[in-house]
């Protein structure tokens, strides 16, 4: 069986319900016409921030987009697990907040908005709010300690929407949703360490395979 380039196999397998298959398919389909939560200016920031912050290049084959940027704006929009740093405004508040403080502080030190910086400068200044190192101590903005408490935020909601892709879970060779089907229960016998089921994909992605050529 033929598969479009944006529909991975393990939406096929037998040992994925529906109501999980249908959960996965949705994810491959987010409007990107106007964001949901974020203005346009930190929208664009965000945009410009996250292939620094998280390459895909070498999981993903070419000119495969999953919309990165959209889904974490439409989440941000949505119901939250209810946690945030005390010291934080609510999520959307906050990412609003940050991806301007970061705008500005580009336009300060180099004099470009933030989209406009080479990929090493966005690199830089990612790597300072990290280090707790930038911030603005002015209403609507964020001071370095909030920058700092909020880039672990980011991270943990980038690693949230990529890895509950299903196309990254086939490009990783990532079985986790292949637990059962709608009326046979079949779950993995195998449990060693190296072990793999018949059924669970095989890792497509670029830089996978060339570790384990190597091998």
């Amino acid at each position: 069986m033929s598969h479009p380039p944006d529909r991975p196999e393990i939406l096929d397998s037998d040992h994925l319900s529906t109501r999980t298959r249908e959960i996965l398919t949705s994810r491959l389909s987010v409007s990107t016409a106007q964001p949901r939560t974020l203005s346009l200016r930190a929208y664009a920031a965000l945009d410009a921030l996250l292939p620094v912050l998280l390459p895909l290049d070498e999981i993903l084959p070419p000119a495969t987009d999953i919309a990165m940027t959209a889904r974490i704006d439409a989440a941000l929009s949505g119901p939250r697990d209810g946690w945030r740093f005390a010291d934080l405004p609510p999520d959307a508040e906050a990412w609003e907040s940050a991806l301007l403080t970061l705008d500005d502080v580009a336009a300060e030190q180099h004099g470009l908005a933030f989209i406009h910086l080479a990929p090493d400068l966005r690199g830089a200044l990612l790597d300072a709010v990290m280090e707790g190192q930038i911030g603005l101590e002015r209403e609507g903005r964020l001071t370095a300690s909030q920058m700092k408490r909020w880039s672990g935020d980011l991270r943990g909601e980038v690693v949230d929407c990529i890895m509950s892709d299903p196309r990254i879970q086939q490009a990783l060779g990532i079985s986790s949703s292949l637990t059962g089907g709608d009326t046979v229960f079949q779950g993995f016998t195998k449990v060693g360490s190296d072990s793999r089921e018949d059924f669970e994909p095989k890792a497509t992605a670029p830089l996978l395979q060339m570790a384990e050529s190597s091998e």
